[in-house]
């Protein structure tokens, strides 16, 4: 065991604990990027299930992003040497949100020359073993085609139900996690999801960053897929459970002001600056409903002031989106990849079963589902 405080080449990020592995075993060319706020627990339940895994990994990066004390302590306290590799947990002083607490920890990892596999996984999911081993051969017999890949989540709490298969985007143009098959997958959601390294650096090359750090957290995985379509990528799917999720551990659970506020703000960015402009025209009366609807929903829940702080924020920053969105463009792959990316547009408005969650959540609505089981 080795340990190593020492402060890294970046702002507000300092490495504050390095485990190694007693014993050397085959390189897999493979690291794991996990991010913990507040929720300590549930990282090195995370921890562990990796170290249970059939491939293990040559790197887990650990990023607190600013975590209460008492949790930062249990956190390093708690945290065992690998079984392969090395462990490093990392420490920031602001929350850098996902978005920028997951590109410190990408450029971190790309300064191994041998890493060639970049894993993210939410802290709050439990990695099935066979997760790393299968969606590296997957990317393996994609070739360079693939560049990121994903495959099922399952609710932890319900081992048997769906949690995520993937991101979806709807004929809204609204993304959201895909729910089962008959939904068109887009690519993996950033809470599972292992890339390339030349998908990386090519996201890097494009765009400077590979998530959006603006968006801090929601919808930039869905910024990342489209950015990596739009370069000519086909984003990879196994239908194979892959790990069991918590979900939304530091982030209060439930849809709460927080997560509608980020959800909805980042998709008005996504739309601006990455949706082609024929997708745009040919759905825009859908998207137009959408934001009726949502801005309806969050009036009728008490939150309407929340509701007119998203357009705010969105529209004060859409001209600095408007002109990265010229830059990407010019750089795109072309119109072979606008094609695909509607290909995989799913043709229902909206997700199946959605509009009956919407109801239930309002006050309004609630005695007409009360004998429904959630």
């Amino acid at each position: 065991m080795a340990e190593s405080i020492a402060v890294l080449k970046l702002p507000e990020v300092v490495e504050v604990l390095h485990l190694a592995a007693k014993a050397s075993i085959s390189a897999s060319g493979i690291g794991v990027l996990v991010i913990n706020y507040n929720t300590a627990p549930q990282t090195l339940r995370c921890l562990a299930s990796i170290q249970q895994s059939k491939l293990l990994p040559d790197w887990v990066l650990v990023l607190d992003n600013a975590s209460a004390s008492d949790d930062y302590q249990h956190l390093l306290q708690n945290a065992q040497p690998p079984q392969a590799g090395s462990l490093h947990i990392y420490r920031s002083e602001t929350n850098l949100g996902f978005a920028q607490g997951s590109n410190v920890l990408i450029d971190l990892l790309l300064q191994n020359a041998s890493c060639q596999r970049i894993m993210l996984l939410n802290n709050d999911a439990v990695a099935h073993p066979d997760m790393l081993g299968s969606l590296d051969e997957m990317l393996n017999t994609a070739g360079d085609v693939a560049g990121l890949a994903g495959g099922r989540m399952h609710r932890l709490a319900a081992p048997d139900e769906v949690d995520t298969l993937g991101i979806a985007i709807y004929a809204s143009l609204m993304p959201a996690d895909r729910k089962t098959l008959d939904d068109t997958y887009v690519g993996p959601t950033g809470g599972c999801c292992m890339l390339t390294r030349r998908c990386v650096e090519r996201l890097l090359a494009l765009s400077g960053y590979c998530f959006d750090p603006r968006f801090f957290c929601y919808c930039e995985d869905t910024d990342l897929v489209l950015r990596a379509l739009l370069l000519g990528y086909q984003p990879a799917y196994l239908d194979k459970l892959l790990a069991w999720h918590e979900g939304q551990a530091s982030s209060g659970g439930g849809y709460n002001p927080f997560i509608a506020y980020h959800g909805l703000r980042n998709t008005v960015w996504m739309h601006i600056k990455l949706i082609p402009a024929r997708l745009l025209w040919r759905n825009f009366l859908r998207l137009l409903l959408a934001h009726i609807l949502m801005v309806g929903r969050h009036t009728m829940a008490g939150r309407f002031s929340l509701i007119l702080r998203v357009y705010r924020d969105a529209l004060c920053r859409a001209p600095e989106f408007f002109h990265e969105r010229r830059e990407l463009m010019s750089r795109m792959h072309g119109s072979d990849a606008i094609r695909a990316l509607g290909h995989r547009i799913t043709h229902r408005f909206y997700r199946l079963g959605y509009l009956r969650l919407v109801l239930q959540s309002l006050p309004v609505f609630k005695h007409f589902f009360s004998d429904s089981k959630v």
